[in-house]
C-alpha cells in the first residue's frame, strides 16, 4: 500500500479548477517528482495534501487514515512535512536556533523515538551547514538558506517530505549539492515527493515522474518513458526535449 493515496482530488477556486479528478499513489520509500507547466496545479496539490486548502472533492489517505479534512498542523504531526517555494526560516535567529525550534516541534509529534539525528548540530553536519551554527539565518547566501529549509523540515521528523521547488534560484553546482543530500533520504526511511522545473535535477533524482497539465494528471511513470510521451513533450517541453 502506498504511504499517500489520493483519489478523485478536485480543487476549485470559484470558477477556476486547479485540480481535476487527480488520482495519485505516492510510496514512502522512493523519490517521486511532480512536473508540469506554470499553473498546472503542482503547488495546489501540495497545499491540498497538507491541509493548507480543503479539497472541493476527493479523498486523501495517509498510512491508511483519512486526512482529507485535517488542518496543516494535524497533518504535520503525522509525519507528512512540506517545504515552500520561498526559503523559509526565522531570519533573525541563528541557524542552530532554527533547527532547535524545528526539533522541538518534531518531538511534540513523536517524542524522541525514531529521531534520526541526536542533536541539532548533527543535522547541520548532515545538510552541509557545519560551522555555520551561529550565523544569522537571514544573512545566509541563498543556496545555504535552501539547505537550511530542508534541514528545518527534516528536524520535524518526517515520514514523507514534500519539497516545493527546492532547486529554484540555485546554480548548477548548488543544485547538484542539494541533489546529493536529497538522494540519501529514502535510505534513511524518509520518502520524498518534489516539484521543480529544473529537469536535469529532477531526472537525476526521481525514480518516477508525475505530469500535471491544467490540473489533470496526463502521465505517470519512469522518467525516461514519461519524457518521451508526445503529450508531455507538447504541453510541457514545447515539443523539444
Amino acid at each position: 500500500m502506498a504511504a499517500l493515496e489520493i483519489t478523485g482530488l478536485r480543487k476549485a477556486f470559484g470558477g477556476v479548477v486547479a485540480l481535476d479528478e487527480v488520482d495519485l499513489s505516492i510510496p514512502g520509500d522512493m523519490i517521486t517528482g511532480v512536473i508540469g507547466p506554470n499553473g498546472s496545479g503542482k503547488t495546489t496539490l501540495f497545499n491540498v495534501i497538507t491541509g493548507v486548502f480543503p479539497p472541493t472533492a476527493g479523498r486523501i489517505e495517509w498510512l491508511g487514515e483519512d486526512i482529507t479534512r485535517m488542518r496543516s498542523h494535524q497533518v504535520a504531526r503525522k509525519g507528512l512535512i512540506r517545504t515552500f517555494q520561498q526559503a523559509m526560516s526565522f531570519p533573525g535567529l541563528s541557524v542552530l536556533e532554527n533547527i532547535r525550534i524545528a526539533m522541538e516541534r518534531g518531538a511534540q509529534r513523536g517524542g524522541d523515538s525514531g529521531r534520526r539525528w541526536p542533536s541539532a548540530e548533527a543535522l547541520l553536519d548532515f545538510v552541509g551547514l557545519e560551522g555555520r551554527a551561529e550565523e544569522e539565518a537571514g544573512s545566509m547566501p541563498f543556496g545555504n538558506l535552501r539547505r537550511l529549509g530542508v534541514a528545518v523540515a527534516l528536524a520535524a521528523n518526517p515520514i514523507l517530505l514534500l519539497l516545493d521547488e527546492p532547486a529554484a534560484g540555485l546554480s548548477d553546482n548548488e543544485a547538484n549539492t542539494l541533489s546529493e543530500l536529497i538522494i540519501k533520504l529514502p535510505k534513511m526511511g524518509i520518502g520524498v515527493c518534489l516539484i521543480d522545473h529544473h529537469m536535469t535535477f529532477m531526472t537525476a533524482l526521481c525514480s518516477r515522474l508525475v505530469v500535471l497539465d491544467f490540473g489533470t494528471k496526463i502521465a505517470d511513470g519512469a522518467p525516461a518513458s514519461v519524457l518521451k510521451d508526445p503529450k508531455v513533450t507538447e504541453v510541457y517541453l514545447g515539443g523539444d526535449l
